[in-house]
């Protein structure tokens, strides 16, 4: 049996897909095509899918959530405005995040998700890691370009990247780089046409020899980085593990639980000489407490741990940028010609200031007149125009 299992997805669900054994360290063992014979068995959590990234949206967001959930819901507001257009999408976010937040996070439609779960469970393949090619290739302080004949990987570490058909990749490359503010990185290009890459960037390359491309993006997958988003999360969580959500409210409701017991416990000590009826009244509640929070191996004052984590959670639940996640999407729903670019909260105050973009001044105006209807204090700002697009700063006042 191998150490891990990896499926390398072709252009789209139904197409070609590859696969890669690997050893105890990293290493390619083997590889095949699916369909071609049964698969290498491999332990039931370390078969990992790679999907392209053209099939989804990479961005580097500043998302300062105490949790995947809450994380997740402020990913809706920031991508709701470009992916308004009735499809329903799934947000997962990276584990790593910076000192001011950010993190990336992913977009996928959820139609589009479940046809590549489907297309594993068809061949009896169950990933419990899916991740976007570009996100698991080694970067470091580099930007990596693996060029093959379907397609060419633009992979940047903690800024994301993307993926695109060669034609488009060198225009769209430069581009990317200055917008993820990485002109002046080194960039390292593995096969494809130097040239047309050089002209594209202005710049020098340096190119190194292309090895076998599923070969490389296997051995990336082997030591995925806490950076990369791992899209098998939240309502696409792997079975036998609940979805963040709704871990998130079964932990509210625990410690709510655990301090009620706590309350009743203190009373019933209180009037009690049963030194053992008060120890079990203790244990239950120390048993829910844990059984919410596995993370914590060491309680030492429960009914301080208990305050503590519910006052977090109150805080966290009342982030400017969260409480104002619900009219924003809605509005942006509305004014499908509007794009949200930018979203981040203006510390110490609760204003949190957003970037929309349209085709036409009206457009723009009319965002700020529907979140006034919706109850919040909205302050508008004419900025120069983005892309061709009219731009606006919209200051808006959290509850």
């Amino acid at each position: 049996m191998s150490a891990a299992l990896v499926i390398i997805g072709g252009d789209s669900p139904d197409a070609p897909m590859a696969w890669a054994a690997l050893d105890a360290q990293g290493r390619v063992e083997r590889t095949g095509a699916v369909g071609d014979g049964a698969l290498p068995g491999s332990p039931a959590d370390r078969t990992i899918l790679i999907l392209p990234a053209a099939d989804a949206q990479l961005k580097r967001l500043e998302l300062p959530a105490r949790s995947d959930a809450q994380a997740r819901a402020g990913a809706e507001m920031l991508f709701g405005g470009k992916l308004a257009g009735g499809e329903k999408m799934h947000y997962a976010v990276g584990a790593q995040q910076d000192a001011a937040g950010a993190r990336l996070v992913a977009a996928i439609s959820e139609a589009r998700m479940r046809e590549w779960l489907d297309r594993c469970r068809s061949f009896g393949a169950n990933p419990h890691v899916v991740a976007l090619d570009c996100t698991v290739l080694p970067a470091d302080d580099e930007i990596v370009i693996v060029s093959t004949p379907k397609r060419v990987i633009v992979a940047g570490g903690l800024r994301g990247g993307f993926s695109i058909e060669p034609q488009l990749a060198p225009m769209l490359t430069a581009r990317w780089l200055r917008e993820a503010n990485a002109e002046t990185s080194k960039v390292v290009l593995l096969g494809g046409d130097a040239e047309s890459f050089q002209r594209a960037l202005q710049r020098d390359l340096e190119t190194r020899n292309a090895d076998d491309p599923i070969a490389t993006v296997a051995a990336g997958a082997a030591n995925i980085p806490d950076f990369a988003p791992n899209l098998r999360q939240g309502a696409f969580a792997p079975e036998g593990r609940q979805p963040q959500a709704l871990k998130f409210w079964r932990f509210a409701v625990l410690l709510a639980v655990a301090a009620v017991m706590l309350q009743v416990g203190s009373l019933v000590i209180s009037g009690m000489r049963d030194s053992q009826t008060a120890a079990q009244i203790e244990a239950a509640a120390e048993r829910d407490f844990r059984a919410a929070r596995p993370d914590i191996t060491r309680v030492v004052n429960l009914r301080a741990q208990v305050a503590a984590l519910l006052n977090t959670q109150t805080q966290a639940a009342q982030h400017p940028v969260l409480v104002t996640s619900d009219p924003v999407v809605e509005v942006m729903r509305q004014q499908s010609a509007a794009r949200l670019d930018e979203v981040r909260h203006v510390a110490p105050s609760r204003d949190v200031l957003m970037t929309v973009t349209a085709p036409d001044q009206e457009t723009v105006e009319a965002v700020a007149a529907s979140l006034r209807e919706a109850g919040l204090s909205v302050e508008t700002r004419v900025v120069r125009p983005r892309d061709g697009r009219f731009a606006a700063e919209l200051s808006v006042g959290a509850p």
